[in-house]
């Protein structure tokens, strides 16, 4: 008997809606079936909980961004003896529209289209629970795998369960397998089927095989395209093909469709392989070693000071740099009064290998410190590692993250409310490493939203500090030569010694140093560790001995080393403490009668600030020293920051010894007022501890970064400069400044200095403004004068008569753009590309082009024997170079690229043509040139 419920009412829809109804069927000895009439273009996607635990069990279709409404009432449903429908209902949840019912029994829903009717058909629920196997080794013979059920959904949270779109004319229930019908198959049955993952088809055919016990083998490859997680040993499918057994993962559900020739699975997340995500940006391929070249830095100073002779001082520094590394020698020359002297500074020679993030450097250095020593000046050698080679690279350990979804989803990752990260990923285990982060503590959001739209939000907070290294990661110094004293006066080279220094990660929160101290007469080692305090901060501890045979008497002694910090996006603090021994002897130290009275025995430092009230900042530090000759030295500081407006400041700072050799206490009151583009203007007031208030006003104008004037005035009621200006000019080959400071009886003492670099690269000679520590660029614009290039969108330079320009501070190792306008170029000038990225080494410089081609332009009309223009469209082609142009209205034609001053040119049109020979005159500053109208009476050849 046929049972057909349907509606008799209609209902009135509004102009922006679908209309839906439903129909019921149900025919005796037949699956339930639900037909929907809708016209939409969306697809609905079907959900339901599965069959876990008591019914009823929710399922509903959803249609996504389709507005439904009903345009007749629901069916009435028919009693619990005629049918699994409990329960049907329309509701709007969201962005979605939701055809909810809940059935009373469990069913398998198969879900197909046919024209603009859905048919949902409710299907009893055929699968078995595989049994375990018995104590004699026999399995028991199934059609799915052993599975747990998916837990039940709430009722008013609208489906969050497995998802199965199909598609195409569903099996009915008699023709899916049997178990014990296979069992009594001899051999194993072959099957390419389609594969449905959690709703997911798989793009290839399927190789499975169902087993005489009922278990269904899928093919190796298959299965690692599904992305299961392979559970052991391959199983050989009949023709030796590895492959695995379905029922073989935990919680998995299957389906054999054999009238859709299908295999739909079901399969919880843990089933799936883990999608690793590596957050981690590449680093930029190591730059080209520079063209060899050389340059010298130089700043002169003449000052005539009051009731003084005049002084004279240069520091010259010459660089050498090419393929072989960079050497360096520089030198003070001085002359006061009668009195002249030449000292020489440092002399050395430096190779860097961004590759492996090495530095070499034979001459003059200052080595490291560690975490318990203290860096000294010396001449020798130190090799070691330089993180600063490779910008971008990241040395302290990042956080990691890792959670799973059951459906496709999409990843959103929030670093402190801030976005950081989104990427699709399929079911399964997922895993997000090196997670960008700022340092100090802060919070991570990782938000997982599936296709149904349901999102699961997971926080997790973190700390991360450069203190630490990443797992693995080493950094190290070895350094060796002799200690050197007196730098920038008399320098000598005393004591030899060595010294190694290693860092290492040794876990995420766990970072060790060691470290050795050799000298003739001292030894010194020493440890550091630093680690997480969880995620509130970071802790270290740092423990050394040393020998010393300063005197007769070896002495011995120890260092104890304490430390504490933490940082957050609101405030940060610090405390440390130190204890050293009498016998601890510091690397360096000198050594005279007064050594062993001079040590120090305890330290204390404490620092905290950060953000006090809205904008107001503040900070404190309290810092105490105590030597062995028990003399102490204690401080207490105040800083408080407080903004005015959009971009003023109001900046107050307060000071005071805590220790009998004070005298008081010192502060000073800073306003600074930008007043527009690059002029600024402050007033200081400044009280020391021997009570002598100052005050200030100062107004000035930075000078631009490329060639310009910049200016300070200033005025103090300190006696000794009562008023002060100074000017600054920048050119394209230096920079050149005057001061001049008066007194309160008017006595005027005066300054002038100027800076550059001179040098050549690449057989071109340059003189700029200093280059100093940092890198350079030469650039050429191929002869075109005048051509502003700028540097991070700031003119910086003005090309020279041979089209070159000088561009200092670049930042060694990263990318600096450098770009000109094309707008600033002559008409007859053409560039293929106006911006060109660099990466310098240090201490070096690099050649930047830009290919500009010159080109000559021209108007030609073209007039017909009768004197009309020539047809619109017509082909002139220039004979030389073979380049066709077509001529636009009124005969008139735009000619480029024109080689010579004599053209000969072929113009054809339909049904006539000629040759005319062009003589282009000269332009004035590429302008393009206008050509009197030629008539086009002579054939062509």
């Amino acid at each position: 008997m046929l049972t057909a419920i349907a509606a008799a009412a209609s209902w009135s829809c509004p102009a922006v809606c679908t209309p839906l109804s439903v129909r019921l069927v149900h025919e005796a000895g037949a699956p339930v079936q639900l037909r929907i009439d809708v016209y939409s273009a969306s697809e609905p996607v079907l959900a339901w909980s599965g069959t876990a635990g008591p019914g009823p069990y929710p399922l509903a279709l959803i249609w996504s961004g389709a507005s439904l409404h009903l345009s007749a009432p629901l069916p009435i449903l028919p009693s619990l003896a005629a049918g699994p429908v409990q329960s049907m209902s329309l509701r709007n949840v969201g962005t979605s529209d939701r055809l909810e019912m809940l059935v009373r029994e469990p069913v398998y829903p198969k879900l197909r289209h046919a024209g603009s009717t859905w048919v949902l058909e409710l299907e009893p629920e055929p699968m078995r629970t595989a049994a375990p196997p018995d104590a004699s080794g026999s399995d028991a013979a199934t059609a799915t795998a052993a599975a747990p059920q998916p837990p039940a959904l709430p009722r008013e949270a609208g489906p969050v369960a497995k998802v199965l779109p199909q598609r195409g004319p569903s099996s009915v229930a008699g023709d899916r397998s049997n178990p014990a019908a296979a069992a009594s198959t001899p051999h194993p049955e072959q099957l390419l089927v389609d594969l449905t993952v959690n709703g997911l088809r798989q793009a290839d055919i399927a190789r499975a095989e169902q087993l005489s016990d009922g278990r269904v083998l899928l093919a190796r490859e298959d299965w690692q395209q599904a992305r299961l997680v392979e559970p052991g040993e391959p199983v050989p499918l009949s023709d030796g093909t590895p492959g695995f057994a379905l029922d073989a993962i935990a919680g998995l559900r299957f389906r054999v469709d054999r009238q859709r020739m299908a295999i739909d699975v079901e399969a919880p997340a843990s089933a799936f392989a883990v999608s690793s995500m590596d957050t981690a940006q590449a680093l930029q391929a190591s730059p080209a070693r520079p063209s060899p070249g050389a340059l010298l830095n130089y700043d002169f100073t003449l000052s005539h000071p009051l009731n003084a002779p005049t002084t004279a001082a240069a520091t010259l520094e010459a660089v050498g740099f090419g393929r072989f590394g960079t050497a360096v020698t520089s030198a003070l020359a001085s002359k006061d009064g009668e009195r002249s002297r030449l000292v020489r500074l440092d002399s050395y020679w430096q190779f860097d290998t961004p590759e492996s993030m090495h530095t070499l450097v034979l001459g003059d250095t200052v080595g490291v410190a560690g975490g318990w020593s203290r860096p000294v000046r010396y001449g020798g050698l130190r090799w070691g590692r330089d993180f600063g080679l490779r910008p971008g690279f990241v040395t302290m350990p990042l956080p990691s993250l890792r959670g799973e979804a059951a459906l496709p989803s999409t990843v959103d990752l929030l670093v402190n409310d801030s976005r950081r990260f989104s990427q699709s990923v399929g079911p399964g285990p997922f895993d997000i490493r090196n997670v960008p982060v700022i340092t100090g503590a802060g919070e991570m959001n990782l938000v997982v939203r599936d296709l149904l739209g349901r999102q699961t939000v997971l926080q997790q907070s973190y700390y991360a500090s450069p203190r630490l290294l990443a797992r693995g990661l080493s950094d190290f110094s070895l350094e060796g030569g002799w200690m050197r004293t007196g730098f920038g006066a008399e320098s000598q080279y005393g004591t030899p010694f060595g010294a190694a220094t290693l860092r290492r990660g040794i876990t995420p929160g766990l970072t060790g140093e060691g470290r050795l101290e050799l000298q003739r007469d001292r030894q010194a080692a020493g440890v550091e560790v630093a680690t997480l305090i969880g995620t509130w901060g970071v802790g270290r501890m740092a423990m050394a001995a040393s020998r010393d045979r300063f005197q007769e008497t070896p002495e011995r002694g120890a260092l104890v080393k304490f430390g504490i910090e933490r940082s957050t996006a609101r405030a940060g603090g610090a405390l440390q403490y130190e204890y050293a021994t009498r016998g601890f002897a510091p690397l360096g130290e000198s050594r005279d009668a007064g050594v062993l009275a001079r040590r120090s025995r305890e330290q204390v430092l404490a620092t905290i600030g950060g953000r006090l009230w809205g904008p107001l900042n503040a900070g404190l530090s309290y810092v105490r020293r105590v030597q062995w000759s028990s003399e102490r030295i204690s401080s207490l500081g105040l800083t408080l920051h407080i903004p005015l407006g959009q971009a003023a400041a109001l900046t107050l700072s307060a000071s005071r010894r805590l220790d009998d050799g004070g005298h008081g206490w010192s502060g000073s009151i800073n306003l600074n007022v930008p007043l527009g583009g690059e002029l600024y203007t402050s007033a200081r007031v400044e009280r020391p501890e021997n009570g002598h208030t100052v005050s200030s006003v100062i107004a000035l104008r930075n000078p631009p970064a490329g060639p310009g004037l910049g200016w300070r005035a200033e005025s103090s009621t300190e006696p000794r400069q009562r008023a002060r200006g100074g000017l600054q000019y920048n050119t394209n080959h230096g920079d050149v400044t005057v001061d001049v400071v008066a007194d309160a009886a008017a006595r005027v003492s005066t300054r002038a200095s100027a800076r550059g670099t001179v040098g050549m690269m690449a057989g071109l000679p340059f003189a700029s403004r200093p280059v100093g520590q940092g890198s350079f660029a030469v650039v050429q614009v191929q002869g075109v004068a005048g051509v502003p290039i700028k540097r991070s969108n700031q003119v910086v330079a003005v090309t020279d008569d041979r089209g070159l320009a000088f561009v200092p501070g670049l930042v060694p190792w990263n990318k600096n753009v450098i770009e000109i306008d094309a707008a600033d170029l002559p008409l007859d000038a053409e560039v293929q590309a106006v911006t060109r990225e660099v990466v310098p080494y240090a201490r070096s410089g690099a050649l930047v082009h830009f290919d500009v081609r010159r080109t000559r332009q021209a108007l030609l009309v073209l007039h017909r024997s009768d004197g009309q223009p020539a047809p619109l469209g017509a082909r002139v082609r220039l004979l030389a170079s073979g380049v066709e142009f077509e001529a636009g209205r009124r005969g008139e034609v735009w000619l480029t690229d024109l080689t010579s001053d004599q053209q000969r040119v072929v113009v054809s049109w339909p049904g006539g043509g000629c040759e005319l020979d062009l003589r282009i005159p000269p332009s004035e500053g590429g302008e393009p040139i206008t050509l009197e109208p030629l008539v086009c009476d002579r054939p062509a050849q």
